[in-house]
C-alpha cells in the first residue's frame, strides 16, 4: 500500500542522532531509516550540523539526496560532495555579530565556508585552563559533540572575520537556560534583518543568513527533486525545525520537544531515546 509520502526529510539531533547511541544513531532508527528506503520512499536529512559532518554520517544511513545542511544555509550532494546551493551571512553582518561575541562570556563558535564547500571552525577562546575548551567549563567532548571538531581558538573573533575573502556561513553561542533567560529574540533585535537567529539545542542559539532555514531548505530540494512538499514527512524536535515542519504536509514533532514546538506538530512521536523518529516511520511510511 502506498504510504501517501515520497518524501522523508528528518533533523539531526534530538531526532535521530544523540550522544547516548553507539556511532550516534540506535539500532532501530537505522532500521526504519533502511526499510523506508528499501520500500521505495526517499530519505533525507535536515539539520543544523555542517555538510563535512553530514556526508561523513550519509553513507551509513544510505542517503544519496541532496542534504539540507547549516540551517538550509548549505544544501550539498553528500556523494559527490559538489554544493548546490549556499547563502552566506554578509561580512558587515558577521563582524557585527563577532564584535558582540568578543564582549560576552558566552563560547562563540563561527563557520567559515571555502569555495570547495570546506568548513573552518573558529571558536572564541575559553575561560581558563581547565580542560575545557569553552566558557562554561564543560567538558571538551561536550563542546566536540555540538561545535563539531578541530576548532581554532582565538582572543578576538573579529579580527579573523575582518580578514577579506571570510565566507561566514554561521556561528553558533552558548545560551545557558539554567543561567540566563533565552536570548534567542534579544539577539535577533540585536542583529537585525541582516542575521536570522533560532534556538536549535536546548543551550544553544544560532545564527544564519536571513533566508538560511530548514523551511526554506525544504522548498528548494523539493523543487529540485520534483516533489510535492505537501507529500512530505518532516520529524523535527526543535524551534530551528518550525520552519520546515510548516512546510511539510506530515509535520511531526519529537516527544521531548517544548509546546511552541508541538503546537506545530501533526502527530508527536515518542522521544529520542525511545526511538520516536522509528516509531514515527513505521507508523506513516512503513505501515
Amino acid at each position: 500500500m502506498k504510504s501517501g509520502i515520497d518524501l522523508v526529510v528528518l533533523d539531526m539531533d534530538g531526532t535521530i542522532y544523540g550522544r547516548q547511541f553507539a556511532g550516534g544513531i540506535s539500532a532501530r532508527v537505522r532500521r526504519a531509516i533502511a526499510a523506508v528506503q528499501e520500500a521505495g520512499t526517499p530519505v533525507t536529512i535536515a539539520t543544523g550540523r555542517i555538510f563535512d559532518f553530514v556526508r561523513a554520517v550519509a553513507p551509513e544511513l544510505g542517503i544519496t539526496l541532496p542534504v539540507i545542511t547549516a540551517q538550509g544555509a548549505v544544501i550539498g550532494d553528500p556523494v559527490s560532495g559538489e554544493v548546490l546551493y549556499e547563502s552566506l551571512i554578509r561580512e558587515d553582518d558577521a563582524r557585527n555579530a563577532a564584535a558582540w561575541a568578543d564582549g560576552e562570556e558566552r563560547t562563540t563558535v563561527f563557520y567559515l565556508n571555502s569555495s570547495g564547500g570546506r568548513t573552518r571552525l573558529v571558536q572564541s577562546a575559553p575561560g581558563g585552563g581547565n580542560g575545557s575548551s569553552g566558557w562554561e567549563g564543560w567538558d571538551s567532548s561536550t563542546y566536540n559533540h555540538w561545535f563539531g571538531s578541530p576548532r581554532e581558538m582565538h582572543v578576538k573573533l573579529f579580527d579573523v572575520l575582518s580578514v577579506p575573502g571570510v565566507r561566514p556561513l554561521k556561528f553558533i553561542t552558548v545560551n545557558d537556560p539554567a543561567l540566563e533567560p533565552d536570548q534567542t529574540a534579544a539577539l535577533q533585535r540585536r542583529f537585525g534583518d541582516g542575521v536570522h537567529m533560532s534556538r536549535s539545542h536546548q543551550y544553544l542559539v544560532e545564527g544564519t543568513a536571513p533566508t538560511a532555514n530548514k523551511g526554506h531548505g525544504l522548498l528548494r530540494l523539493t523543487e529540485r527533486l520534483g516533489v510535492d512538499p505537501k507529500r512530505v514527512l518532516a520529524i523535527g524536535d526543535n524551534e530551528n525545525d518550525i520552519p520546515m515542519l510548516r512546510e511539510a504536509g506530515l509535520a511531526v514533532c519529537m516527544g521531548q520537544a517544548t509546546a511552541v514546538v508541538r503546537a506545530e506538530a501533526d502527530w508527536i512521536a515518542p522521544t529520542l531515546d525511545e526511538d520516536g523518529a522509528a516509531v514515527a516511520l513505521e507508523r506513516f511510511v512503513l505501515s
